[in-house]
């Protein structure tokens, strides 16, 4: 068996707010498309502005802020700080069961796993050096996420702030690093903002989300959002790859009592594979296993690199003989542990 490398989730910071344990974690509840907020995001962004500058202020490291504000009432429900690792990409978990990184328990509306963000590797912590890059990814929740214009989204790859609405909840995304950012009036802070400026995946890399993608020189200045997939919406897509999308690998599923292996395409592998005992997660059918989370994990190609992210399980994701991570990079031959009782595997075809 060759080695694992295991990466841990370094520098995650709670705010006021973020009670463990005392969640009731309820089932999630479909209900119709959101509508949106009655203020503005202007409004709600003056409204969360002031805790998110006092934290944001004294951070000198690379990473974002995300604050969530309640459309309802206008205040800000919460906040965590992503900090960046060199050659370490680490994550973070937004919903509504109490084991998630940033904890939101005001609306029924969310899903207990709602969204998963993932924040790149930086090769400097160097201030002007840093590149802060990430991806959020909606979890495969019935309304997904909206842009600040009301357009709907299942992913998104961003370089700057990003402003995402979901379930009654409207989140800010900024960057840390330069607390010169953050000025003493919201207002300022708004103006500040760099333009949000989006493009669609498929539009400008039509092989998908490239490392070394290149976007349009005028956008250097600017806030860059690009619209990709997330988690295939059907379930248990990774048993059907064909000809259009060509097979990535397999994924082997050992439990108490069943095992199954599926075919796993490139391009579903890259959106993202949900893997629980959720109907609406992929191979659900094939986990026999009560200590595995609804939402357990998501299996995603980044960056040449196979993540298996932990969606704040009770139980935990480990590479065998590891402590419990959030990030575990998936190297050849290393089995992954999910829960008490199930070890998923996964090969490489080529």
């Amino acid at each position: 068996m060759l080695r694992s490398r295991v990466v841990k989730t370094i520098g995650v910071d709670l705010w006021d707010g973020q009670q463990r344990g005392g969640g009731r974690n309820l089932a999630t509840i479909m209900r119709p498309a959101q509508k949106p907020p009655q203020e503005t995001a202007r409004d709600l962004f003056l409204a969360g502005y002031a805790k998110l500058a006092y934290q944001a202020r004294g951070v000198d490291e690379p990473g974002l802020a995300i604050v969530a504000v309640d459309e309802a009432s206008g205040r800000p429900a919460g906040m965590v700080k992503l900090m960046s690792r060199v050659a370490r990409p680490v994550a973070a978990i937004v919903g509504r069961h109490d084991r998630c990184d940033l904890f939101l328990q005001g609306s029924e509306r969310l899903a207990l796993r709602q969204l998963a963000i993932v924040l790149d590797p930086v090769t400097s912590w160097k201030r002007g050096e840093a590149k802060v890059r990430y991806r959020v990814m909606d979890l495969r929740t019935h309304d997904g996420m909206l842009d600040e214009e009301g357009r709907t989204l299942r992913g998104l790859r961003a370089e700057g702030p990003a402003v995402l609405r979901c379930a009654g909840y409207t989140l800010f995304i900024t960057t840390l690093g330069d607390p010169t950012d953050y000025p003493e009036r919201a207002s300022d802070a708004w103006e500040m903002l760099p333009e949000r400026v989006y493009f669609d995946e498929l539009a400008i890399a039509p092989g998908g989300s490239l490392p070394a993608l290149r976007l349009p020189q005028s956008a250097t200045r600017q806030s860059v959002i690009i619209r990709t997939m997330g988690p295939r919406d059907t379930n248990h897509g990774i048993a059907r790859a064909g000809a259009t999308d060509d097979v990535a690998g397999t994924l082997e599923i050992t439990g108490p009592h069943r095992s199954a292996t599926f075919p796993i395409g490139q391009v579903a592998l890259r959106d993202g594979v949900l893997i629980g005992r959720y109907d609406r997660c992929d191979a659900a059918s094939a986990i026999d296993d009560a200590s595995m989370s609804r939402v357990h994990a998501l299996l995603v190609h980044e960056d040449d690199r196979l993540l298996a992210i932990d969606t704040s399980s009770c139980n935990g994701t480990r590479i065998r003989g590891a402590d419990n991570q959030r990030v575990n990079v998936i190297e050849p031959g290393c089995d992954l542990e999910l829960g008490k009782h199930t070890i998923a595997r996964w090969r490489w075809l080529s």
